[in-house]
């Protein structure tokens, strides 16, 4: 069976934010050029379209697994590539960015590093998404906003714009880095959840709330974990 973002994609929504999704990235690169973050971001960006594009294979690659372990594989899994997407920018420690002429060797270390302290803290947070769609009905376009809103306020975002409100006109730039995460976990189980409750706003601010303290609490753990290893 072909894995459909079904006809919600051709609604104005979804039209709409796509088209923020692409002002944002042009503006951002505009002012700041191909910076370390722009150009990590493009390189997410790019990962997300492949995605997209190869999507009825992938989707189709773990059908042996349950749903749930299905989706959660799937999730750490692109979330450990993107990890490594990341390690030139923005890794979970700031001593373990790489630098231009890093040795493979060394970017192997680090990479393996960070996953020691990342991997465990994706698989609570795609435990807690799981948590709520396998209880609420959320059509593909909720699911897309709510939980990448969620994990963008969580990882960083709304410190960042409380601090800088003026930047939400960009929100959509950072939120493509966990689309890069979860959308095609979701393809991936989308025939077989069973949840029959639709979601509504009040769900969706939920969802977003949960999200953003399991990655608060994930966060602090790392860090406090972090410091004792002499990392920061």
């Amino acid at each position: 069976m072909q894995a459909r973002l079904s006809k919600g994609d051709i609604e104005l929504g979804p039209a709409v934010y796509s088209l923020w999704v692409v002002l944002s990235v042009v503006f951002s690169i505009a002012v700041a050029g191909l910076s370390p973050e722009n150009t990590t971001r493009l390189l997410v960006i790019t990962f997300l379209l492949a995605q997209i594009l190869f999507r009825s294979v992938l989707v189709s690659s773990l059908r042996w697994l349950a749903p749930r372990s299905r989706f959660i594989v799937f999730g750490v899994l692109l979330a450990s590539a993107v990890e490594g997407l990341h390690m030139n920018s923005a890794p979970v420690f700031k001593s373990l960015r790489m630098a231009p002429g890093a040795s493979p060797s060394q970017w192997l270390n680090h990479y393996l590093v960070d996953l020691l302290f990342t991997v465990p803290a994706y698989l609570v947070i795609f435990l807690v998404i799981w948590s709520f769609m396998s209880r609420l009905q959320f059509t593909p376009w909720q699911y897309v906003i709510i939980m990448g809103l969620g994990q963008t306020l969580g990882d960083g975002g709304l410190a960042f714009f409380l601090a800088s409100p003026a930047m939400l006109v960009f929100l959509p730039y950072p939120m493509t880095n966990y689309h890069a995460i979860n959308i095609l976990p979701y393809l991936s189980v989308q025939h077989d959840l069973k949840a029959s409750r639709p979601a509504t706003g009040w769900h969706g601010l939920l969802a977003v709330t949960g999200l953003t303290v399991t990655y608060f609490l994930c966060g602090s753990l790392i860090r406090v974990v972090g410091r004792l290893f002499g990392l920061e």
